[in-house]
């Protein structure tokens, strides 16, 4: 479940600072020495993520935070980096800055309230798979496409091993709730507030005109089998496994989270319509 906490945690001890574009690194450079200042000690991450389950070793002890510098991209990337249990605070260089929604001006403005502890924790499940064998894990979202060749994949769709639908298309995206305002909602599938928990289950120009966008609940598994063709599965863009013909991807919400810090509870339909709704003339859309 998405939760929300308020509160003081105590002052944090460390924060981590996470960039991978010159903008980002530019910012890095200035927080330092502020943090310094304020005797809070600074980690600089590596920008290199890692593939497997993000791990607490070799970090501080003490209650701290990573700031990501950069668009939602970076946030997505740092979540490879750092282990769930630290917080993120995403401070947007980007252009929609849905998980990064911090503004550069803002983040000054905010830190001294994280330093003491002072914010609201917005957790996020993610999304855990296996494709073809091969553990994944999303924030946003896995995605089955066509590999190399841009071919047509045949898929067949299962929840909880009832056949959902059989489609001929591009693939298959799954998408968390969180992730339902990313790839799957260009793709034509809907927006749900991250405290709707779901799967999102949104076809890729599929040829077969009756499979639609479609939601399944939380504690079920959705089965991706791939027909015919060759596909890859994308987790968040940032990281790919092959899937052959015969294989499948088998989804399903998992309860390790990601761990957002935000300045106050997050106005989910104000930010939608603020980022997504609106017309570049600044009027909303009829």
């Amino acid at each position: 479940m998405t939760m929300e906490y308020t509160g003081s945690r105590g002052p944090l001890r460390w924060v981590g600072l996470f960039a991978t574009k010159p903008a980002g690194q530019e910012m890095a450079a200035r927080l330092a020495p502020w943090l310094d200042r304020r005797g809070v000690a600074v980690v600089h991450l590596p920008a290199a993520g890692v593939d497997g389950p993000r791990e607490t070793r070799g970090w501080p002890a003490e209650a701290g935070v990573v700031v990501s510098l950069g668009g939602d991209g970076t946030l997505l990337r740092a979540a490879r980096v750092v282990p769930a249990a630290v917080p993120l605070l995403g401070v947007n260089l980007g252009r929609v800055g849905f998980l990064a929604e911090v503004s550069p001006a803002e983040v000054w403005d905010m830190l001294p309230a994280v330093l003491e502890g002072r914010f609201v924790l917005d957790e996020r499940r993610l999304l855990e798979g296996t494709a073809g064998g091969q553990d994944l894990w999303a924030v946003n979202d896995l995605v089955v496409r066509s590999g190399a060749t841009a071919r047509l994949l045949r898929l067949r769709l299962t929840v909880d091993g009832q056949l959902a639908a059989e489609m001929a298309g591009d693939g298959v995206v799954l998408a968390t709730a969180t992730g339902s305002t990313a790839y799957g909602l260009a793709a034509g599938g809907p927006a749900v507030p991250p405290d709707l928990e779901c799967l999102v289950v949104v076809p890729l120009n599929s040829f077969s005109l009756g499979v639609r966008p479609f939601l399944v609940a939380p504690q079920r598994a959705v089965t991706v089998e791939l027909v015919e063709g060759d596909a890859l599965v994308t987790a968040d863009g940032q990281e790919s496994r092959p899937l052959a013909a015969g294989q499948q991807l088998v989804a399903r919400l998992g309860r390790r989270t990601l761990r957002l810090v935000r300045r106050s509870p997050w106005p989910f339909y104000e930010v939608l319509r603020a980022k997504l709704f609106t017309t570049p003339e600044g009027g909303g859309r009829r």
